[in-house]
């Protein structure tokens, strides 16, 4: 009894662990094993074995050889070996490997086999063959319509059955060009062509208008409109004492607007006046943003801020003052019997918080720190 258990707790581990699953001798199409012992075989799950690929052929990794996996769901890579096709280029080579699709443009007048535009790489190579061949001159029913457009011929469908007399009413060969409606475009050739009995693919008619120009500040849009057509423009205008930078208008491309007028900057008037100061330089009417003008202050005032004003956003920046100089008069000398201390000028200028030095005439003396005055 034991020993039953034993067996069953084995087989239970073996095959919980993938022990108990195997792959037989696998069949490699287009490639054999690097080696291939019988006594391998059965194999155990996460045995690997080398392989190599037949010439034309390639592993999924396109290394010369791989590793063929074996798992619980069988080998892997299910196919080992994919066709390999080289295109010769000059000096080099384009590789292409089973199930990649690419497409081909052959010279007008031929084509793939029936009309294919693409060729797939598979295990017996090229599908379709890789040769453009003569198409036969067969004529074409009525093109296709598109949305948003109509094909613009001179003659029409009654007319060409009188001339042909014959089902296919476009000849081998013939071009017809939509035009679009308004607001709508191409982004590639208007026109298609019977070729061997079908048209060419058509373009898509899209719209390329365009909606709400853009908004600039301190500007408006001349005669704005709903929608702009491709190729209209849109002019700003700036208000009062602005101007703009750049272009003066937007342009609709395809439905996009071009690049935006920078920020319009306001201009300025005659900058102004200051109490006891005059301007350096020539006024002018009008002054550009970013123009400053400098100022300076009449004798014996004292400068405050910045000497020069600038013109920004349609207005000047904040002024100096010029500061105002303290007189002390001879007859206010007289009226309070004092007299300078260091000096004997009639008149005195004195500078905004300058110190200014006193004495006493005799008999008004100076007294704790105040004089009195008569």
């Amino acid at each position: 009894m034991l020993f039953l258990i034993n067996v069953l707790l084995t087989l239970w581990f073996y095959t919980a662990h993938g022990q108990g699953k195997h792959c037989n001798y696998p069949v490699i199409k287009h490639g054999p094993l690097y080696h291939s012992y019988s006594g391998y075989f059965p194999a155990h799950v996460n045995q690997q074995f080398l392989y190599n690929s037949d010439q034309y052929f390639v592993p999924p990794s396109q290394y010369s050889s791989d590793y063929l996996a074996c798992t619980a769901e069988g080998w892997s890579p299910e196919e080992p070996c994919l066709r390999n096709i080289f295109n010769n280029l000059e000096n080099g080579y384009n590789s292409i490997v089973q199930g990649k699709t690419v497409r081909v443009c052959c010279y007008h007048g031929y084509s793939l086999q029936n009309n294919q535009k693409t060729m797939t790489c598979t295990e017996s190579g090229w599908s379709p063959p890789p040769r453009c061949i003569f198409v036969k001159k067969v004529g074409c029913s009525q093109p296709p319509q598109i949305d948003h457009g109509t094909i613009n011929s001179s003659s029409s469908a009654e007319e060409r059955r009188e001339i042909h007399e014959q089902s296919c009413i476009y000849q081998y060969g013939e071009e017809v060009t939509y035009k679009c409606d308004e607001g709508f475009g191409t982004d590639g050739p208007a026109s298609i062509r019977c070729l061997g009995g079908e048209w060419s693919h058509p373009q898509d008619c899209i719209n390329v208008s365009c909606v709400n120009p853009p908004q600039v500040e301190n500007a408006i849009i001349q005669n704005q409109k709903s929608r702009y057509q491709s190729g209209e423009r849109a002019c700003y205008e700036c208000i009062a004492n602005y101007d703009l930078f750049g272009e003066i208008d937007v342009v609709c491309l395809n439905g996009t607007w071009t690049k935006t007028p920078q920020y319009s900057q306001g201009k300025c008037g005659p900058p102004p006046p200051i109490d006891n100061g005059d301007i350096t330089s020539l006024l002018h009417l009008v002054y550009p943003p970013g123009m400053f003008v400098e100022y300076q202050c009449q004798d014996y005032y004292e400068l405050r801020g910045s000497r020069n004003v600038v013109c920004q956003n349609g207005e000047w920046s904040e002024p100096l003052k010029c500061l105002e100089a303290c007189v002390i008069s001879e007859e206010i000398v007289k009226k309070h019997h004092i007299q300078l201390r260091w000096k004997h000028d009639t008149n005195l200028y004195s500078k905004t918080e300058d110190n200014i030095v006193f004495m006493c005439q005799h008999g008004y003396p100076c007294q704790e720190g105040k004089v009195v005055y008569p």
